[in-house]
């Protein structure tokens, strides 16, 4: 979506084939990318990828904090080791591309950052204590992050999107018993009756991006459907 409109986009994963099939499909519709291969919980992958980000576009001016894992299980059963994963990538790994990043946009004159917080970070769910616990941090970190960096023309907010028909959840109706009865609890959590689509979440990200939104900073802005009103 950055991409169509007219950016300049970075394409970081941890998964190579993912990198490649995405920086193809933008240079197919004629939009520019470049590919990097990004481990966000490694201090030389996170300050490679800006080193490239700049060598290429020579600036950076927007960062999307978007890698993250789910891991549940309740606090008297889960393992130190599932719990550690967790925080490196959703919350290790947000400081550190936030952390090398800041410097190219100050550089810029300025920008925007967006975390990806979540619902989660508000309410509580069965066995999910430990991914709340991270989007909370991302949450808490966005407000500390917006205050530091607005003097240098930053603005950093964070979106909270509920159930997203992608990732996360077509992961859990691969393995859930019963896939249907999932998807039906997944929809029926939002007032709007449905979960969001992916280009939902990243219509939002584009407008947090934008000059449209100069005036949002360290803010959470939902994309749930609703799901906070019954909260």
């Amino acid at each position: 979506l950055f991409a169509q409109e007219g950016a300049a986009v970075v394409v970081a994963d941890i998964a190579a084939e993912r990198v490649a099939e995405m920086v193809t499909s933008i240079g197919e519709a004629g939009g520019a990318a470049l590919g990097v291969v990004l481990d966000v919980t490694q201090t030389s992958s996170c300050r490679q990828a800006v080193e490239s980000a700049t060598a290429r576009f020579g600036k950076l001016t927007t960062l999307v904090n978007a890698a993250g894992i789910l891991r549940t299980g309740p606090i008297d059963e889960m393992e130190e080791r599932a719990w550690d994963e967790l925080m490196a990538v959703n919350v290790t790994g947000t400081f550190l591309a936030t952390k090398y990043a800041v410097a190219a946009i100050k550089a810029a004159g300025g920008g925007a950052i967006i975390n990806l917080s979540s619902v989660s970070a508000f309410v509580g769910s069965e066995s999910g204590f430990a991914y709340t616990a991270t989007k909370g941090a991302v949450l808490s970190m966005t407000y500390g992050i917006a205050q530091e960096l607005a003097p240098y023309h930053i603005r950093v907010n964070a979106l909270c999107p509920g159930w997203v028909d992608a990732g996360f959840t077509h992961q859990a109706l691969r393995t859930a018993a019963d896939p249907d009865q999932l998807r039906t609890i997944a929809d029926r959590a939002h007032v709007l009756g449905r979960m969001a689509r992916p280009e939902e979440v990243a219509q939002a990200a584009l407008f947090l991006a934008s000059s449209s939104a100069s005036f949002i900073t360290g803010a959470p802005l939902f994309v749930d459907g609703g799901f906070m009103i019954k909260r």
